[in-house]
């Protein structure tokens, strides 16, 4: 799983890895493991769409489940020839913003980006919070192409910059261990296509005496030797890694996304599913909100979820989490799995792969700010026969799941409520559905954005 723990403001992101989340509180997992027989192919086509792959990424020694991936061409601003097409990079509903690994980069485009500067005049870095870990690196302006649209001079994030990876500061590092390679990563970055525009909003405009929890944003020198070197600070909206899809204003397709994933064999499994990434929600001739339940979002983005006859106000709809996620406990049915280690962990954060002796079926009834409902069955199955599959080969399920246990300090902490408080629904919700993501604040057939459609 994979998601941001950001600040605990309005409109501040919480990007967990391991269980994702909407708007400002979400958690992304990421897992190694892999995973029936043959590979789905999405119908979407246009300017505005691009091929998205679930596979086993680039760690070819830690291979991916569940996690999608897409194409993006980074360029120096204002450059149309010093570019570099970055492959895997991972899809992420449940975060905002491009982050690429600093060695999917060409020397000539790193060379080229224009580096963000800090209120001090020293460059501008971020620590980004995942629920598996942290990630460290400048902010940076570049020139973003996916597919038929682009968006100029935007704020990136450059993972594990080797002139700011010495002077990591003992605040990030409290909160996880460096994940600033692909291999540590599992992917050679990632792109957060989530409903806000901006990193964590009015937050992160704060110094750190203003943050709820512990800062994102530093001013650090290039070529420091020690965390001590940098000092938290607080970065404008303008400043903040941005949300590409917000930038795609020359086509107008800028008011949110549609995952499309084909339906997956049950239980099984699949070595590989093909879908598509469609940019812009009814902009276009193939966009249409068409028929969708709208479910808006919180000042979070979040939606509520009731399960085995709880509410969970901050549940969401991740494809950043690369199973459900959620509280098994009271679930006798589906046991914690004894043999494939946990799924995740990081930031306070741990939990285990589900493995009942034969697929589950739940009903979760997900429902919106705006009162509009929509009931659906999901599968759990084991973990263990899932990642087991023809030698370990499959790589996309739809019935992953893993047991956060109780999730009360975690809810306490970052929500302020008792017991539990989300139910992350990770990419096998995905399968076989189109799920359509506004932004906040955007028009759409559907209404203003944050929501999740489906």
């Amino acid at each position: 799983m994979r998601k941001l723990i950001v600040v605990g403001l309005v409109q501040v992101l919480l990007v967990l890895g391991g269980c994702g989340g909407g708007g400002s509180g979400s958690i992304a997992s990421k897992s190694t493991g892999t995973g029936g027989g043959g590979t789905g192919t999405g119908t979407g086509s246009g300017a505005n769409v691009v091929t998205m792959m679930v596979d086993a990424g680039p760690n070819t020694s830690s291979p991916d489940a569940d996690t999608p991936f897409i194409t993006v061409t980074v360029c120096a601003p204002g450059s149309t020839t010093n570019c570099t097409q970055i492959p895997n990079v991972e899809v992420d509903t449940g975060s905002f913003g491009l982050r690429i690994i600093s060695s999917a980069l060409s020397s000539g485009v790193a060379a080229g980006l224009t580096q963000e500067m800090a209120a001090d005049s020293q460059p501008l870095v971020e620590c980004t919070q995942f629920v598996d870990g942290v990630s460290w690196g400048p902010v940076k302006l570049a020139d973003v192409q996916i597919g038929g649209e682009s968006a100029s001079s935007i704020p990136i994030q450059v993972i594990g910059d080797s002139s700011f990876e010495s002077e990591i500061p003992s605040g990030c590092l409290s909160n996880g261990n460096p994940e600033d390679t692909v291999a540590q990563f599992g992917a050679n970055g990632i792109i957060g296509v989530g409903p806000f525009a901006s990193d964590c909003g009015s937050g992160c405009q704060l110094s750190n005496a203003g943050y709820a929890q512990d800062p994102t944003y530093y001013a650090c020198p290039a070529g420091g030797t020690s965390g001590s070197d940098c000092a938290a600070t607080g970065a404008t909206t303008d400043q903040q890694v941005t949300n590409p899809v917000a930038e795609f204003t020359s086509t107008g397709d800028d008011n949110g996304v549609i995952v499309e994933l084909p339906s997956i064999a049950d239980p099984d499994g699949t070595t590989t599913a093909t879908g598509s990434l469609v940019f812009g929600i009814g902009t276009e001739s193939n966009n249409a909100l068409g028929s969708a339940t709208v479910l808006t979002g919180d000042d979070f983005g979040d939606i509520t979820t009731e399960y085995d006859g709880q509410s969970l106000p901050y549940s969401y709809l991740d494809t950043g989490s690369n199973g459900y996620y959620f509280d098994a406990a009271n679930t006798s049915s589906i046991p914690d799995c004894t043999s494939s280690g946990g799924s995740g962990s990081g930031s306070g954060f741990t939990s285990s792969w589900l493995c009942p002796t034969t697929e589950q079926t739940i009903s979760l009834t997900n429902m919106g700010v705006n009162g509009a409902s929509s009931t659906v069955s999901i599968h759990i199955y084991n973990a263990d026969t899932l990642f087991d599959e023809d030698n370990g080969t499959y790589t996309a399920f739809d019935d992953l799941g893993a047991d956060t246990g109780s999730q009360s300090t975690f809810c306490s902490q970052n929500y302020q409520v008792s017991g539990d408080c989300y139910f992350d629904q990770g990419l096998p919700f995905f399968f076989g559905r189109s799920v359509y993501v506004a932004i906040a604040g955007a028009n759409t057939p559907g209404g203003e954005g944050p929501y999740f459609a489906y």
